[in-house]
C-alpha cells in the first residue's frame, strides 16, 4: 500500500506561521495541530525541531508535525504514472548513451591506427 505524508502544521519563518515562544502557546498550538490529523493516524504523527539561520546569523525555530496516511486511488495511480514516466525517461536516456557509445566504437574502425 503507497502511502502520503501530510503536515499538519509547518511553524517556521517559511511556513503557516512562525513558531510561538510562549510555552503555554506552543502547547496549544502543539495540541491543536494534534487533533487536526485525523484519530487514525496519529499513531504516525510525527515532529520536528530545526532552527532557521538567516544571512546575519539569527537563528529562528522551525517545527514541522507530519504523519503518514494511506494514498487514495487517484493519488496512487498518479504516483504510479509518474514512476512510470521517470524511469521511461530514465531508459530513453540510457538508449541514447548506448547509441552514442556504438557509434562512438564504429568510428573508431577495427582500432588500426
Amino acid at each position: 500500500m503507497t502511502t502520503i505524508t501530510e503536515t499538519a502544521l509547518n511553524w517556521s519563518v517559511a511556513g503557516d506561521r512562525q513558531a510561538p515562544h510562549g510555552l503555554d502557546e506552543v502547547l496549544l498550538l502543539l495540541n491543536k495541530a494534534r487533533l487536526s490529523i485525523p484519530a487514525e493516524y496519529r499513531s504516525t504523527a510525527e515532529i520536528d525541531f530545526e532552527p532557521y539561520f538567516d544571512c546575519a546569523g539569527d537563528s529562528y525555530p522551525q517545527i514541522r508535525i507530519t504523519y503518514e496516511r494511506p494514498a487514495t486511488e487517484q493519488e496512487a495511480a498518479t504516483l504510479v504514472a509518474s514512476e512510470r514516466a521517470h524511469w521511461g525517461d530514465q531508459l530513453n536516456q540510457a538508449r541514447s548513451r548506448v547509441d552514442y557509445c556504438l557509434a562512438q566504437i564504429d568510428g573508431l574502425g577495427e582500432g588500426r591506427a
